[in-house]
């Protein structure tokens, strides 16, 4: 039900894990020669236009991304089932941080590849930004599941 404040958030974590597919999250300038890389969800990339094999893959954060927006989505379809969503919400709040933990360090392992300088991309914030938006949905969960208990308790 997307009525639900709940089910907004955990859409908005979806929205914004898919742009982590789409964006990079990170351009690396290697110091040598002043040449620009990307970093996404293709690898580490010349940003010259010209498509290469990638210097390094980012397996991980695709694997780790991908099962945090199946778990958002999934969530959002189980409104009748409280306690799963509140489950499911903790695990992705785990994956989530998890996720931002795995995209720094593979930022800082292309910066040391290339030896260049990185700067972090906008997509880079959005596993902190989405897992605070979970937090913000479990806690919504928890207070639907609270008042359908209260109810019960006066029957």
């Amino acid at each position: 039900m997307i009525q639900r404040i709940q089910s907004l958030y955990l859409l908005v974590v979806a929205v914004l894990i898919a742009f982590i597919g789409i964006y990079p999250f990170a351009e690396i300038l290697k110091t040598s020669d002043l040449s620009l890389y990307t970093l996404g969800v293709k690898g580490l990339l010349p940003d010259d236009g010209t498509f290469t094999e990638p210097l390094f893959t980012v397996t991980p954060v695709i694997v780790l991304a991908s099962v945090s927006l199946v778990l958002a989505l999934v969530a959002i379809f189980l409104y009748k089932k409280r306690m799963l969503q509140i489950r499911l919400c903790v695990f992705n709040i785990v994956l989530l941080v998890g996720l931002q933990g795995l995209m720094y360090y593979y930022i800082t392992a292309a910066t040391g590849t290339i030896e260049g300088e990185s700067s972090f991309g906008v997509v880079f914030i959005f596993p902190l930004v989405s897992a605070i938006l979970s937090f913000l949905a479990l806690r919504a969960i928890a207070k639907d599941e609270a008042l359908v208990r209260s109810l019960d308790r006066l029957r």
